[in-house]
């Protein structure tokens, strides 16, 4: 696909609502304990991550851009492998979560303008 729709504003404001999910949905659904503390650790990981990313969401953007582009499939790979981890197997809600958290992760990764060809021309504009 030549023009990816997710420019990284968008990239990053996903992220920010994936990380704010990890962190409110497993209690409301009332997940098992062990899943909970996983996700709570997840979130608390990507979350200084996604924030010191260079994009214009960014507390602090210290991450180039591309780099993130880099990690994020293995970030999307680690959610899929989790999903074999006895807290989301044994368990319907969380297996079918981590799926769903995995394919829109990986959908949001897959369809990113990581090359940022917006956003660095609104760079270009101010220098």
């Amino acid at each position: 696909m030549k023009n990816k729709p997710i420019s990284p504003k968008l990239h990053a404001l996903i992220d920010y609502a994936l990380v704010s999910g990890l962190l409110i949905l497993p209690s409301l659904m009332r997940m098992n304990k062990k899943a909970k503390t996983i996700y709570a650790i997840e979130a608390a990981i990507l979350l200084p991550y996604v924030a010191l990313t260079r994009q214009p969401a960014a507390i602090k953007g210290l991450i180039p851009f591309r780099t993130h582009g880099k990690i994020d499939p293995f970030n999307v790979a680690q959610f899929a492998l989790q999903t074999s981890l006895k807290p989301f197997r044994k368990n319907r809600k969380e297996m079918i979560f981590n799926i769903a958290f995995t394919a829109l992760a990986g959908i949001t990764v897959l369809l990113t303008d990581w090359k940022g060809n917006e956003y660095n021309k609104q760079l270009a504009k101010h220098f």
